[in-house]
């Protein structure tokens, strides 16, 4: 009897050394979500973001883990949506609403929403991961109006603009629509697996130009209270066009959640932060 306790303690023991071990060595696995007077900003492994809360929001800066300059230059927008209707174009405007809707093992789900000039309200729900430079976009249009809209329409969903100087933005067609921009520090990349086209404009004729996704294709007549739903993937990432392009094959992968979850990890959905009134 003595002996199997005996033989039994160092079992426990020699686990106990392996998961200390472990632990030592695996990497913290989390996403951190905080805000300011001016942005929600997401912190990962990889990179960090900010989102724009004031019109017309999205994602404002990004910096490389251990980068010093933003792949985006600060500027009215960056990120956004828009619609020509109702007599003119209709971006998304300031943040509304935003709350953590999930938030551990190296994941965190946030929803911001946003309203436009005209009527529609646009939800959007981003994943963030902290082992892959691809964050999951899944965009609600709702039709708030007493007059029916399209819901995707005009080449604009969604439209990112650099803000500053680069060489160019590049596109694919293959195995679907994404386009690119290349800076010193990395790239910034849109994937559209639901897109019929990624375009790219001049602005006014001046370099840099814009990158886009046309989801033409998806739109649907809403009417009031009615909603449609388009998937796409927006990249921060290091290296150049090559990678970004490689990426592809990836962005529909859902990384596996795992590792030490964030101190908010254990608490209920409960806990997400809703910001009104910006």
């Amino acid at each position: 009897m003595i002996l199997e306790r005996g033989t039994e303690m160092k079992r426990l023991l020699c686990f106990s050394v392996v998961v200390l071990c472990l632990w030592s060595v695996l990497p913290l696995l989390a996403v951190d979500v905080s805000d300011d007077n001016s942005y929600v900003i997401i912190e990962t492994q990889g990179y960090t973001v900010h989102w724009k809360k004031a019109a017309q929001m999205g994602y404002m800066q990004a910096f490389l883990t251990g980068g010093q300059n933003s792949l985006i230059g600060i500027g009215s927008r960056a990120l956004y949506h828009s619609s020509s209707y109702a007599g003119g174009w209709n971006d998304w405007a300031a943040m509304t609403e935003w709350e953590v809707l999930e938030e551990g093992g190296g994941k965190a789900v946030v929803q911001y929403i946003s309203e436009d000039a005209g009527s529609k309200e646009y939800t959007c729900v981003a994943s963030y991961y902290d082992s892959v430079p691809y964050i999951k976009h899944e965009l609600t249009v709702t039709n708030t109006g007493n007059t029916d809209v399209i819901s995707f329409e005009s080449n604009h969903d969604p439209m990112f603009e650099p803000n500053m100087d680069m060489d160019e933005v590049m596109t694919w067609a293959q195995p679907f629509p994404h386009a690119c921009w290349v800076v010193n520090d990395g790239f910034v990349a849109l994937y559209g697996p639901e897109a019929e086209a990624a375009p790219l404009s001049e602005r006014d004729g001046r370099n840099p130009g814009r990158m886009g996704l046309n989801h033409n294709s998806s739109g649907k007549s809403l009417s009031k209270g009615e909603s449609a739903t388009i998937t796409y993937y927006v990249a921060f990432g290091a290296g150049d066009e090559k990678d970004a392009d490689d990426l592809a094959a990836d962005v529909q992968d859902e990384p596996p959640i795992g590792g030490a979850v964030s101190p908010v990890g254990s608490l209920t959905t409960s806990w997400g932060r809703i910001r009104t009134g910006y």
